[in-house]
């Protein structure tokens, strides 16, 4: 099959809408749909774990799916640079080390107390892992992979980073993240992600960043759910308490200032990089 044949800002002016909508709808169908099964006698009986792991298996493996399927519509080329395993790494630690600074700012502020603790395997801890991989890979694709390159391309860098991070922004909203500082902070993720990719000219310096924030925060520091742990256990398990604004609700650190203040230093310095590399995200 043949790319479509438009001019660049056309294309932007496309997949914007068009990435919004089909984002929208498959979190809505999806949902729909495992709401439906929790109903059935078999699937209801299932533990909590294989319930979750379906769900987000399938919800962001269609999310993949439509992006790589938006690219190949579009004539777009996934950016990944010569450095694969570097780029990945790399993002992984600044993922965490990021998450990190953030419970660190919560702990000063006096925001954290200690959880009950939960059950934890190398199995479950591993499987929680590779499905965090998958969603946080999955959005990138959609979101920086797909719609990101189009949009700069078609409007400029920064009209183009922005928009796109607003868009990631938005789907969660549809997920049902209504609390304003987190919606600010779902911006602020997305732009600091974009940036990641504008500087690097590889998806997989995002995918790593994306995949160590998700994966600290659940698995490692265990501030996610807010109080509790999650189904794939947690190696320290801490709860946050106390004002909202310092992640003492049930939106936990997400809907932080800790959080803004870190997204906010780290978008600062990745932006003070240099110059990007030649892009490989055009169409080709």
């Amino acid at each position: 099959m043949s790319p479509v044949n438009l001019s660049p800002t056309a294309k932007a002016a496309l997949i914007l809408p068009l990435g919004l909508l089909s984002a929208t709808l498959i979190v809505i169908l999806v949902q729909l749909l495992f709401g439906t099964l929790l109903g059935l006698p078999s699937f209801g009986a299932l533990s909590p774990v294989v319930q979750e792991a379906a769900f987000l298996l399938f919800c962001f493996g269609i999310l993949a799916a439509v992006a790589l399927a938006g690219m190949a519509l579009f004539g777009q080329r996934l950016p990944v640079s010569g450095r694969a395993a570097p780029d990945a790494a790399a993002g992984a630690g600044l993922g965490v080390a990021a998450l990190g600074t953030a419970v660190a700012l919560a702990m000063i502020a006096g925001a954290t107390v200690p959880g009950a603790g939960s059950e934890t395997g190398v199995l479950l801890l591993s499987l929680g892992l590779v499905i965090t991989l998958v969603q946080a890979g999955a959005e990138e694709i959609f979101f920086r992979g797909w719609m990101q390159p189009a949009l700069q391309e078609g409007w400029g860098r920064w009209p183009g980073l922005l928009a796109a991070s607003a868009a990631f922004s938005g789907l969660h909203f549809v997920v049902g993240e209504f609390d304003p500082l987190s919606l600010v902070n779902g911006f602020l993720a997305g732009l600091w992600f974009g940036l990641l990719l504008d500087r690097s000219g590889s998806i997989l310096l995002p995918i790593g960043a994306h995949f160590g924030w998700n994966a600290s925060e659940e698995m490692l520091f265990g501030v996610a759910p807010n109080p509790g742990a999650g189904n794939f256990g947690t190696l320290f398990d801490w709860d946050l308490a106390g004002s909202p604004l310092w992640g003492g609700s049930e939106a936990g650190l997400n809907a932080s200032l800790p959080a803004t203040f870190t997204l906010l230093a780290l978008i600062a310095a990745t932006a003070s990089w240099g110059k990007r590399p030649s892009p490989s995200f055009r169409p080709g």
